[in-house]
């Protein structure tokens, strides 16, 4: 049996932390609230979880900006913890990542760090919403191009140029990336990543004001 690579379900990884961001400016953050990045254990089932960074390391309080533009997983996951995990499963729907029907509960704090499973096609239309300024517009095929329904605005305009800005300033992610990475490009773009746990799914989104585009890496098989 064939699979459709854009419509089958993988965890994104931090490719989903743009919009907890979001979210949280959308409550009163601002791109200059500092987040302590500091070690973070939880209790989850029977054991412990301890959460760790990309590179190992801890940054202290860091700014929004750079929480989000080095992605960084403990203030993504005290970010989510301050919207909350109903509110922001709540808004993935309003984006059109409407995969994650489980109970919050279900996905706990992982869900900052993308634990649940979507698909290239939803993540694809969540970062049309950025590109847009706050608007949602249904994604069409080609072949059926002018049968669009409208256009939904579901965050501020604010909201979205500041996390723009955020993906596409290369000083915000320099920490983790250096200045040399391969993330920046000639023309201004937002650019964000994600790894699936065990490294079994590699996510690229890129968007400016004329595209946007989405690429999954990985095995059909896992």
């Amino acid at each position: 049996s064939r699979i459709n690579a854009v419509l089958a379900r993988r965890q994104p990884g931090s490719a989903l932390k743009p919009f907890i961001y979001a979210l949280a400016l959308e409550k009163g953050w601002t791109a200059a609230t500092l987040i302590n990045d500091a070690p973070l254990e939880e209790g989850v089932g029977y054991g412990m979880h301890e959460y760790d960074n990309y590179s190992r390391s801890f940054y202290g309080p860091i700014s929004l900006r750079e929480a989000l533009g080095n992605s960084l997983n403990i203030p993504a996951v005290k970010a989510l913890q301050y919207v909350g995990g109903e509110n922001f499963l709540a808004f993935l729907h309003t984006v059109g990542i409407t995969s994650l029907l489980e109970h919050p509960n279900h996905y706990g704090d992982g869900i900052a760090l993308g634990n649940g499973e979507v698909s290239l096609l939803e993540m694809v239309q969540a970062y049309t919403v950025l590109a847009r300024g706050g608007v949602y517009r249904p994604l069409s095929w080609q072949a059926a191009r002018g049968k669009r329904s409208g256009s939904l605005r579901v965050m501020s305009a604010e909201t979205a140029s500041l996390i723009s800005d955020i993906l596409s300033d290369p000083a915000a992610r320099e920490k983790e990336f250096g200045w040399g990475s391969i993330l920046n490009l000639p023309y201004q773009t937002a650019v964000k990543t994600g790894t699936s746990s065990g490294y079994h799914d590699a996510w690229a989104f890129g968007y400016n004001d004329a595209f946007t585009v989405g690429v999954w890496l990985g095995n059909l098989d896992y």
